[in-house]
């Protein structure tokens, strides 16, 4: 999958997808590991991939996060 649909489509997800395509990258970089560390794995970049979605992931559940304590923060001063 291309970086840029792959952007597109875990900005739309939620928060609980979001973690649930966290601890299911975070399944795979564990299996790619086990595979380099006895030989098996064919294409070594699929670790660095991995670890860059990964990196990705966090990245805009930390950006939702902020967008949500500044909605729940703008919300407390109107109320």
């Amino acid at each position: 999958m291309q970086k840029n649909t792959y952007l597109k489509d875990i900005r739309e997800k939620d928060l609980q997808a979001l973690f649930l395509e966290l601890k299911k990258l975070d399944k795979k970089l564990i299996e790619l590991q086990f595979k380099a560390s006895f030989r098996k794995l064919k294409n070594h970049q699929e670790i660095s991939k991995s670890r860059k979605n990964i990196a990705r992931v966090w990245t805009i559940l930390a950006e939702k996060t902020l967008i949500e304590m500044k909605n729940q923060q703008s919300q407390e001063k109107k109320g």
